[in-house]
């Protein structure tokens, strides 16, 4: 049986973010790569995370490159179907809409199916600013399938209506540690429990809410629980005041800052954690809590995107604000630190956020 064939444009690390990692999943996909005859052409756009949102010449430049690799790759594969990863806002909105001109006209004279698939929300919040941003919102989408993270993504589609279709797609991973590994983990994590430790995993920007857990650290100061800190700087504001705060809080006991971590260094932090503090103000479907689950540990996070769709009461406690996340962490240390939640998230990361699971379902989609 012929396959059909898949042009995927999609981000891959580096910068590694949410969206690359999950096109370093689809473009190693030995599923992807069996059902269909795929392509792949990277977006290149910036060079590190803190050049993300910034515009400059090489920036302009790597645009020119990737319209023409389209061109001609749309003009040599023939494609059948056309995967491409979307951006809701900003310079990278205007520019995937002058991208998508090249696939609106292939599209003309062949029989071909494009998906756009969003990793992050705000589409609504776009479309409400101006009638201009609605219009060509509705240019963009024409006739094309969206994929979205979650059904509580859907409402982010409210005032747009040019799409064919939407399809929802959990993300999913493959997980670090086997089955055997982390029960045996877990177990000995508990039966030492001398001091929790809480881990805060992402990037260092308020949006994603560093400063807060710092205010949690400031609120249990004294306790015997351990902060560890990870992730990339995006400004020297954010550093500054990171190690301020600790220093005029007499927190140097209490926190730890590891730098970025990956690999084994980020899989030992989370076989030492008994809970991630995960209070960013702008997410979608953080891989972060995925990975959390699948090494048993439980989460507390704000209510953000499909967030509540991801944990569950056994897994961890979504709160609204600073105030009602330092009682739900004090709620968590009843809760949720032992043995028995650590293996309920286990359980809840390998039914529905497998690397299998997901890859499962994209192939569902491009055949549907």
């Amino acid at each position: 049986m012929k396959r059909s064939k898949i042009l995927l444009i999609l981000h891959q690390s580096p910068p590694l973010h949410g969206a690359a990692k999950v096109g370093d999943i689809i473009v190693s996909s030995k599923k992807m790569n069996n059902f269909f005859d795929c392509r792949f052409i990277k977006i290149e756009s910036s060079k590190t995370i803190k050049d993300i949102g910034k515009f400059n010449m090489y920036k302009f430049f790597l645009v020119i490159s990737l319209y023409f690799r389209i061109f001609f790759m749309l003009a040599k594969f023939r494609p059948n179907k056309i995967y491409f990863t979307a951006s809701i806002h900003g310079a990278a909105f205007f520019r995937d809409l002058l991208l998508s001109f090249l696939w609106k006209f292939y599209c003309l004279i062949n029989d071909a199916q494009v998906f756009y698939h969003y990793h992050t929300k705000g589409i609504d919040n776009f479309v409400s600013g101006s009638k201009v941003n609605l219009f060509l919102t509705n240019l963009f989408i024409r006739n094309v399938n969206v994929i979205l993270l979650s059904k509580l993504l859907v409402k982010d589609f409210e005032k747009v209506n040019a799409y064919k279709k939407i399809f929802t797609l959990s993300n999913g991973i493959e997980s670090q540690i086997n089955e055997f590994s982390l029960e045996n983990n877990i177990k000995r994590k508990y039966e030492e429990l001398s001091q929790i430790h809480v881990l805060y995993l992402s990037q260092l920007t308020k949006e994603k809410g560093y400063d807060e857990v710092l205010e949690l650290a400031k609120h249990t100061s004294g306790r015997n629980i351990r902060y560890h800190f990870a992730g990339h700087w995006q400004s020297p504001n954010d550093e500054k005041h990171f190690f301020e705060f600790i220093k005029n809080n007499n927190l140097t006991h209490d926190v730890t800052y590891h730098g970025y971590v990956s690999g084994i260094k980020k899989d030992n932090l989370f076989n030492k954690a008994h809970l991630l503090a995960y209070p960013s103000r702008n997410d979608a479907f953080p891989l972060t809590i995925i990975e959390s689950l699948s090494f048993g540990v439980p989460v507390i996070a704000f209510n953000q995107g499909s967030i509540p769709i991801m944990l569950d009461e056994r897994s961890g406690i979504i709160e609204k604000d600073l105030i009602d996340f330092i009682h739900g962490f004090e709620k968590s240390l009843m809760s949720l630190i032992n043995e028995n939640t650590a293996m309920y998230c286990r359980k809840r990361f390998s039914k529905h956020f497998t690397l299998e699971k997901f890859e499962t379902n994209l192939i569902g989609i491009f055949h549907d």
